[in-house]
């Protein structure tokens, strides 16, 4: 018994299981839970304050994990994950499109969503509302935060395929 478990220990796969865990579940909570109750129940400026704190975090780790879940593939790590071509696939969708979404779409989104909440305050103490200007700003908050979200739905879509993947794995014995 107590043999088992250490050669367990000694082994990639729990730790691979864990982390590809962690991914799933942190895609799923911030996609489905958090961002949905801080937007219900924040007002926005403080929802805004608070996702520019969080958006950059949970991009990150969704890149890091990604990388630690094919750094502990088993039975040898990376040699292993490279000739499991179904499996880097997945991995490869999840890490690029974190990667969009931390460097481009995640700050564009950020950057927009502040625009149109100043140019909002201002409209509505100005005596002249320019159209053309809300416009614009809201048609850049549209675009990034859509393709920030369609990056995302992707990379959990990678995720689950990879989690079949993996099951798949485990009945064959890797």
């Amino acid at each position: 018994m107590m043999g088992t478990v250490l050669s367990t220990v000694g082994s990639l796969l729990p730790y691979h299981i864990l982390s590809y865990g962690t991914l799933l579940g942190t895609e799923l909570f911030q996609s489905f839970i958090n961002t949905k109750i801080c937007f219900h129940y924040l007002p926005m400026r403080e929802f805004l304050a608070l996702q520019k704190h969080i958006f950059p975090v949970y991009f990150g780790c969704q890149i890091g994990l990604a990388v630690l879940t094919a750094a502990t593939h088993p039975p040898y790590g990376i040699i292993s994950l490279v000739k499991d071509v179904w499996s880097v696939i997945p991995l490869g969708i999840v890490v690029g499109m974190g990667g969009l979404n931390y460097f481009i779409f995640g700050p564009r989104t950020m950057t927009a969503s502040f625009l149109r909440r100043a140019v909002q305050e201002i409209d509505k103490t100005a005596d002249y509302v320019d159209p053309v200007r809300a416009e614009r700003v809201n048609r850049s908050f549209s675009r990034n935060h859509a393709m920030s979200i369609h990056f995302n739905a992707i990379a959990l879509v990678a995720t689950v395929w990879y989690g079949f993947r993996l099951s798949s794995n485990i009945l064959a014995g890797f």
